[in-house]
This record gives C-alpha cells, sequence and structure tokens, in this order.
C-alpha cells in the first residue's frame, strides 16, 4: 500500500511541470506567490522530466525583464529525469516532496546552507554515493533517502534532531554514517534504518558513544558499531579545468565532504559531491577548500579561479570538444570507455588508498574487491563508481 500511495504522488507531481510560469537557461520556474521569488519546477516534454546531465541552479533569473530570487525547488521538480549532479544555490531555502524522487542517474548534489529540513520521498531510488547535509538542518523526512542502494556515506549535521520512517530503508550499501549531533537525533518510526548492518557510526567523542548506545535504534549492535571521531590527512589533489566559460568545475571525489570558502572567508558550500562549481568573477581569485567529516576538519587546500575571460580564453585555447569518458563496473572490473592513451589514469577507494594508477592505453582495471566505492581519475575527468 506504500509503495503505491508514492507512486500515485509521484504520479501527481509530475504534472506540476505542466504550470511553469516561464523557461530560461533550460530550467523550469514557477511564480512562488511571493513577490520577486520563482521556485525551479519540472520540465516536461512529450510527458518526460526532460532535464538531463549536470543542472547548476541560479541564485536569480530573468525574463520579461524582471529578476526574480529562486528561492525553492517544487515538489517532484527533477522526479524520473536524467540528471546526474544537481548544484542548488544558497538562495533556495525550501524543497518540495518528491523533489528528486527516482532520478536514478544522480550521483552528486549539493544542497543549500540555508535548508532547515530534506521533505518526505526526496531522494527515494537516485544514485547518490555520498551526502552531506548542512548545519540548519533539523529533520529527515519519511523515505528521504530509501532504496538509494549505492549509498555509501552519510555526514549528519549537529542540528539534526529528528529522522523519520524509512529514511534510509533499503540503503544496503551505506557503509558508515558521520554524525555531528551531540543527542542521537530522534528515529520516528521501527523501518528508519530498514535492511541496513554493520555500518559504521562516527560520532564525536567517548561520552557521545554512550548516548547513542543508550538509543533503542542508534545502540543496535547489529546496525552499528560506533566511533569516536579522527583526525584525518587527505593526500589526494584537487583536480579541475573551465567549465561552460564562466565557471571552474573543481574534481573533490576522494574524501567525504568540503567546507568551500570564497575570497572573503565566507561560507559559500558544503558538499561531498564528486565536482563543485566555482563561479569566475570580473576579477581573479582564490577559494578555501577544506576537507571535513563535519565532526573533525583538515588542512586547507587554496583553488585559484581566473577572471571570466581568462576562462574563456582557456577553454578555446586548451580545452577543445571532447566528451567525457563513460566508466562503469561490473563484476569486479572497471570499464573505461574513451581513449586513455597517454592519460593518467588513477583509482582509490574512499579511505584514500590507492589500488591503481600508470598512463597507458588500458580500458579496464581488474581484480577490484567487489562492494566498495571507488574514485576513477582519467586525465581531468573524476567519477565516483560502486563495483
Amino acid at each position: 500500500m506504500r509503495y503505491w500511495i508514492t507512486l500515485l504522488t509521484l504520479a501527481a507531481l509530475s504534472f506540476s511541470g505542466w504550470a511553469g510560469d516561464f523557461a530560461s537557461g533550460g530550467i523550469e520556474y514557477s511564480l512562488t506567490g511571493h513577490h520577486g521569488e520563482v521556485a525551479v519546477d519540472a520540465r516536461i516534454v512529450d510527458g518526460l522530466n526532460a532535464y538531463e546531465g549536470t543542472c547548476l541552479i541560479p541564485s536569480t533569473v530573468t525574463y520579461g525583464g524582471e529578476s526574480y530570487r529562486v528561492t525553492a525547488i517544487a515538489p517532484g521538480a527533477f522526479a524520473h529525469s536524467q540528471v546526474t549532479e544537481v548544484v542548488v544555490p544558497n538562495s533556495v531555502t525550501r524543497i518540495g516532496e518528491s523533489a528528486f524522487a527516482h532520478a536514478s542517474t544522480l550521483t552528486s548534489m549539493t544542497l543549500p546552507l540555508e535548508l532547515e529540513a530534506i521533505p518526505d520521498h526526496c531522494f527515494t531510488g537516485t544514485g547518490l554515493v555520498n551526502i552531506v547535509l548542512p548545519e540548519g538542518v533539523k529533520d529527515v523526512g519519511e523515505g528521504a533517502f530509501q532504496d538509494c542502494t549505492l549509498l555509501h556515506t552519510v555526514m549528519l549535521p549537529q542540528s539534526l534532531e529528528f529522522i523519520d520512517d524509512y529514511a534510509f530503508d533499503g540503503c544496503h550499501n551505506l557503509y558508515e554514517i558521520y554524525c555531528a549531533a551531540k543527542l542521537a537525533p530522534i528515529t520516528l518510526g521501527d523501518h528508519t534504518f530498514g535492511g541496513m548492518a554493520g555500518v559504521d557510526l562516527v560520532v564525536a567523542d567517548e561520552e557521545t558513544i554512550d548516548a547513542y548506545s543508550d538509543d533503542t535504534a542508534w545502540g543496535n549492535d547489529t546496525t552499528f558499531t560506533l566511533y569516536p571521531s579522527e583526525d584525518f590527512y587527505p593526500t589526494m589533489d584537487l583536480g579541475g579545468e573551465p567549465y561552460c566559460q564562466d565557471w571552474k568545475r573543481i574534481n573533490l571525489a576522494g574524501y567525504l565532504a568540503y567546507k568551500i570558502y570564497d575570497e572573503n572567508d565566507e561560507l559559500v558550500a558544503v558538499t561531498s559531491a564528486s565536482n563543485y562549481y566555482l563561479p569566475a568573477l570580473d576579477h581573479d581569485t582564490s577559494y578555501t577548500i577544506v576537507p571535513t567529516t563535519l565532526l573533525t576538519d583538515s588542512d586547507p587546500l587554496t583553488v585559484a579561479v581566473e577572471k571570466t575571460t581568462g576562462i574563456e580564453q582557456l577553454i578555446d585555447d586548451a580545452f577543445p570538444a571532447e566528451p567525457d569518458p563513460i566508466i562503469v563496473a561490473h563484476f569486479g572490473t572497471i570499464y573505461i570507455y574513451t581513449d586513455t592513451y597517454m592519460k593518467w589514469t588513477s583509482v582509490w577507494d574512499m579511505s584514500g588508498r590507492l589500488y591503481y594508477q600508470r598512463i597507458s592505453s588500458d580500458s579496464q582495471v581488474i581484480d577490484l574487491p567487489r562492494n566498495r566505492v571507488y574514485i576513477v581519475k582519467v586525465g581531468n575527468y573524476v567519477k565516483k563508481i560502486f563495483v
């Protein structure tokens, strides 16, 4: 019954895309009823949600001579679409139910810093590998990450208070949770972590371990093994390249999550996505990137971004159009469909252990330990993949 209710809800939500008031830059928008504010809505073409690939949502959009602030993601906006990664701007404070449900190709997500709740069924059935919830999120809704079968690592903020039923039900490959909350978040139901076992749960310290051990859900030693937080020291360099003229794409794959600060030392993002996109301004600038588990920060890294014209020139001169490689896995082997000749190909696991690295024309990496998430880098392209 719960399954059919979810399907009917998604079917109803998908038709909300027909009500979009205007489109800009390939994104559909609807007026929210608040002056000067819009929500990202579904983009329906021939009855299907037409979003695909990388979606960088702007914080403001101009249409008909009017400027609008993007403050919400409508219910079902990206449901059943073919998006692979989405960056939501900090102007967004509300995300609707089932916003990304069953977008099975969605593997990377950056959430806005002002978000206070993950709504019901928000990411049900997606291909997310890692997810970090920003500080300020208090609630994770029912079925929010249900059946995310590739989900490997989850980072939960200190502000988290409630996790509803079925939130992580069916996440069979969830390997580790980092939870910064000193008090164990209240689980609202018996199926919050349904089907999970042997998950490493990392909390602040030994005192916090005692508090979690006393909780019925978090203290279940079949589901969780509790550990205190420890320092960590990333060794993987960040890669980057120009992207769509006004952006620089930074490859973040390899170490959990990152806090990103702008030139004024203001926090602009916390993300565990494979890539993050830094805007090119009208002047050269730099960003500080701090690897983090939300419990422990590591040493900062600095990334320089040339002004807009510099990015355009780099694209024209150094990065002729070349399709991203297709990287898939099957029975312990990673297959790379691209010309790898004279390109560095590297494979790490999620703890930073290097399994493979060489310059070669090989299109396969064989005999890898299975049931793990790996980071594959071919030239400047990086992808997380479950083997």
